[in-house]
Protein backbone atom coordinates (compact mmCIF):
# COMPACT_ATOMS: atom_id res chain seq x y z
CA UNK A 1 0.00 0.00 0.00
CA UNK A 2 2.76 2.46 0.88
CA UNK A 3 4.72 1.67 -2.29
CA UNK A 4 1.61 2.35 -4.38
CA UNK A 5 1.11 5.69 -2.63
CA UNK A 6 4.73 6.63 -3.17
CA UNK A 7 4.50 5.71 -6.85
CA UNK A 8 1.31 7.74 -7.19
CA UNK A 9 2.81 10.86 -5.59
CA UNK A 10 6.00 10.57 -7.61
CA UNK A 11 3.88 10.40 -10.76
CA UNK A 12 1.95 13.48 -9.64
CA UNK A 13 5.19 15.34 -8.92
CA UNK A 14 6.46 14.45 -12.39
CA UNK A 15 3.22 15.64 -14.00
CA UNK A 16 3.27 18.93 -12.05
CA UNK A 17 6.91 19.52 -12.95
CA UNK A 18 6.21 18.96 -16.65
CA UNK A 19 3.18 21.26 -16.53
CA UNK A 20 5.23 23.97 -14.82
CA UNK A 21 7.85 23.69 -17.55
CA UNK A 22 5.17 24.02 -20.22
CA UNK A 23 3.82 27.14 -18.50
CA UNK A 24 7.31 28.61 -18.50
CA UNK A 25 7.65 27.84 -22.20
CA UNK A 26 4.29 29.50 -22.95
CA UNK A 27 5.32 32.56 -20.95
CA UNK A 28 8.58 32.81 -22.90
CA UNK A 29 6.66 32.61 -26.18
CA UNK A 30 4.26 35.30 -24.92
CA UNK A 31 7.18 37.59 -24.09
CA UNK A 32 8.49 37.16 -27.63
CA UNK A 33 5.01 37.81 -29.03
CA UNK A 34 4.82 41.00 -26.97
CA UNK A 35 8.20 42.12 -28.20
CA UNK A 36 7.07 41.62 -31.81
CA UNK A 37 3.69 43.31 -31.39
CA UNK A 38 4.90 46.35 -29.50
CA UNK A 39 7.04 47.42 -32.49
CA UNK A 40 4.16 47.91 -34.95
CA UNK A 41 2.10 49.58 -32.23
CA UNK A 42 4.89 52.11 -31.70
CA UNK A 43 5.34 52.44 -35.47
CA UNK A 44 1.69 53.36 -35.99
CA UNK A 45 1.53 55.63 -32.96
CA UNK A 46 1.00 58.66 -35.23
CA UNK A 47 -2.19 57.04 -36.54
CA UNK A 48 -3.84 56.82 -33.14
CA UNK A 49 -6.79 59.08 -32.49
CA UNK A 50 -6.01 62.17 -30.41
CA UNK A 51 -8.01 60.93 -27.43
CA UNK A 52 -5.79 57.82 -27.16
CA UNK A 53 -2.28 58.80 -26.01
CA UNK A 54 0.65 56.45 -26.40
CA UNK A 55 1.06 55.69 -22.64
CA UNK A 56 -2.53 54.42 -22.54
CA UNK A 57 -1.84 52.14 -25.49
CA UNK A 58 1.37 50.82 -23.91
CA UNK A 59 -0.19 50.21 -20.48
CA UNK A 60 -1.57 46.75 -21.38
CA UNK A 61 1.87 45.71 -22.60
CA UNK A 62 3.37 46.82 -19.31
CA UNK A 63 0.77 44.88 -17.34
CA UNK A 64 1.34 41.79 -19.47
CA UNK A 65 5.12 41.95 -19.11
CA UNK A 66 4.69 42.27 -15.34
CA UNK A 67 2.37 39.23 -15.24
CA UNK A 68 4.77 37.20 -17.37
CA UNK A 69 7.69 38.22 -15.19
CA UNK A 70 5.81 36.96 -12.15
CA UNK A 71 4.88 33.82 -14.08
CA UNK A 72 8.51 33.10 -14.96
CA UNK A 73 9.86 33.92 -11.53
CA UNK A 74 10.61 30.73 -9.60
CA UNK A 75 8.75 30.30 -6.32
CA UNK A 76 10.03 28.31 -3.40
CA UNK A 77 7.58 28.80 -0.55
CA UNK A 78 8.48 28.33 3.07
CA UNK A 79 5.93 25.50 3.38
CA UNK A 80 8.35 22.78 2.29
CA UNK A 81 11.60 24.10 3.72
CA UNK A 82 11.99 21.06 5.96
CA UNK A 83 11.53 18.62 3.08
CA UNK A 84 12.90 20.72 0.23
CA UNK A 85 16.03 22.58 1.36
CA UNK A 86 17.09 25.35 -1.00
CA UNK A 87 20.27 27.30 -0.57
CA UNK A 88 23.54 28.24 -2.16
CA UNK A 89 25.95 26.48 0.19
CA UNK A 90 24.07 23.55 1.68
CA UNK A 91 25.71 20.91 3.78
CA UNK A 92 25.24 17.30 2.58
CA UNK A 93 23.96 16.43 6.05
CA UNK A 94 20.86 18.51 5.33
CA UNK A 95 19.76 15.90 2.79
CA UNK A 96 19.13 13.01 5.12
CA UNK A 97 16.71 10.30 4.25
CA UNK A 98 13.38 10.06 6.03
CA UNK A 99 13.04 8.02 9.18
CA UNK A 100 10.29 5.80 7.75
CA UNK A 101 7.95 5.47 4.79
CA UNK A 102 5.16 7.50 6.39
CA UNK A 103 7.52 10.47 6.55
CA UNK A 104 8.41 9.90 2.91
CA UNK A 105 4.76 9.98 1.94
CA UNK A 106 4.25 13.17 3.96
CA UNK A 107 7.19 14.74 2.16
CA UNK A 108 5.84 13.69 -1.23
CA UNK A 109 2.40 15.07 -0.34
CA UNK A 110 3.96 18.36 0.74
CA UNK A 111 5.92 18.59 -2.50
CA UNK A 112 2.73 17.88 -4.48
CA UNK A 113 0.95 20.72 -2.67
CA UNK A 114 3.85 23.09 -3.31
CA UNK A 115 4.01 22.25 -7.01
CA UNK A 116 0.23 22.46 -7.35
CA UNK A 117 0.24 25.96 -5.83
CA UNK A 118 3.08 27.08 -8.09
CA UNK A 119 1.29 25.70 -11.15
CA UNK A 120 -1.99 27.36 -10.17
CA UNK A 121 -0.48 30.84 -9.88
CA UNK A 122 1.56 30.41 -13.05
CA UNK A 123 -1.62 29.51 -14.91
CA UNK A 124 -3.52 32.46 -13.42
CA UNK A 125 -0.89 34.99 -14.48
CA UNK A 126 -0.47 33.34 -17.86
CA UNK A 127 -4.21 33.47 -18.55
CA UNK A 128 -4.39 37.11 -17.46
CA UNK A 129 -1.56 38.02 -19.79
CA UNK A 130 -3.00 36.05 -22.72
CA UNK A 131 -6.41 37.67 -22.24
CA UNK A 132 -4.86 41.15 -22.16
CA UNK A 133 -2.73 40.39 -25.23
CA UNK A 134 -5.60 39.11 -27.31
CA UNK A 135 -8.12 41.78 -26.35
CA UNK A 136 -5.53 44.56 -26.55
CA UNK A 137 -4.39 43.44 -29.97
CA UNK A 138 -7.97 43.27 -31.23
CA UNK A 139 -8.84 46.69 -29.83
CA UNK A 140 -5.74 48.36 -31.23
CA UNK A 141 -6.30 46.68 -34.61
CA UNK A 142 -9.90 47.87 -34.68
CA UNK A 143 -8.88 51.42 -33.75
CA UNK A 144 -6.18 51.46 -36.40
CA UNK A 145 -8.56 50.10 -39.00
CA UNK A 146 -11.22 52.64 -38.15
CA UNK A 147 -9.10 55.76 -37.61
CA UNK A 148 -5.98 54.94 -39.61
CA UNK A 149 -7.54 54.23 -42.97
CA UNK A 150 -10.03 57.10 -43.15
Amino acid sequence: MLKDSMTYYRGQISAYTDAIRMCDFKANVAVIYGAFTIGPVLGFSKSFPPFLPLPVVLLPFLIVFFCLLICLMPRYPAVGRATLPIGRNLDPNEFQGPANQEVTIDQLQTLCVILCTILYWKNVYLRISFFIYVTGTLIVSALLAYFGFR
